[in-house]
């Protein structure tokens, strides 16, 4: 049976020292922290409303049509009852009628392809993160998962096996 993105899922621990950012005495000078802030500020603008609108894409409930998990097809009766249900800031997994929230989500749909973080919040694997990338399509969307924190990104929408790479295939549903 298909457990989607939560297969193999593994978390990248931040590297926390306790040393200032900056040295004793830093380089930069008044102007050019303008000058840097300013740029953020526009391109952060310019990205954040491409997230706007890819979440606002993706929010409702979407059906897995197709699946593949280290390059073998999903069988259609493991994801007959299969759905994701995009909702704020949150991916749920409804499966045989039984509702259970499994994520959040990060998107950063200025990358090609557009990259999409999903953090476990139950679970085993709870503050967990698993990369991928996204397509939305109109009604169709594609995501594909790498569950090996050792392992890139995936660059393209297909899966090998022992890849540690699962690719789902949804469709919006009018539920």
């Amino acid at each position: 049976m298909l457990h989607l993105m939560y297969l193999h899922s593994h978390a990248r621990q931040p590297n926390i020292q306790s040393r200032h950012l900056f040295p004793r005495r830093s380089i930069m000078n008044p102007l050019t922290i303008c000058v840097l802030a300013c740029a953020l500020a526009v391109g952060g603008g310019e990205v954040s409303e491409l997230i706007r609108k890819d979440k606002a894409a993706l929010q409702g409930t979407w059906k897995v049509t197709g699946a593949e998990d280290n390059g073998e097809k999903v069988p259609a009766d493991d994801i007959k009852d299969l759905y994701l249900i995009f909702k704020g800031d949150a991916i749920s997994i409804r499966e045989g009628g039984k509702t259970d929230e499994k994520f959040a989500y990060l998107l950063n749909p200025a990358k090609t392809p557009c990259e999409i973080d999903m953090i476990f919040k139950s679970g085993p694997k709870k503050g967990q993160t698993d990369r991928g990338i996204y397509k939305i399509d109109g009604d169709n969307l594609r995501i594909c998962i790498q569950s090996n924190k050792d392992a890139p990104r995936p660059r393209d929408f297909a899966t090998r096996n022992m890849s540690n790479l699962s690719l789902v295939i949804l469709q919006r549903s009018k539920q």
